[in-house]
């Protein structure tokens, strides 16, 4: 039986995050090895291939996932108060 996901950003995971398209594909806020953290933390968003992989996509355009990962560490911050994301996540993504 597959993983139920949840995020903490958004409910709907049937539509993309930034244009509404149906059947979106999962992105990992915090991918590769930190894949695992952002499913238990629920840093996930639904994203159309157009913004995943695609001409505007986080993987595609330069900076978009730099701001994806300040956004997904000030959710974090706010849904988790008592953890600390530098401990968990080995990195600071907003700079200050």
């Amino acid at each position: 039986m597959a993983k139920k996901l949840k995020s903490i950003i958004t409910q709907d995971l049937e539509h993309c995050y930034f244009c509404g398209a149906p059947y979106p594909q999962i992105h990992h806020i915090f991918n590769g090895a930190m894949k695992k953290k952002s499913e238990k933390y629920g840093l996930i968003i639904p994203l159309c291939m157009n913004h995943h992989t695609g001409a505007e996509g986080v993987h595609t355009v330069r900076g978009k996932m730099q701001v994806t990962k300040e956004f997904g560490q000030t959710m974090f911050e706010l849904y988790y108060p008592e953890l600390d994301f530098l401990k968990i996540f080995g990195k600071n993504y907003k700079g200050d």
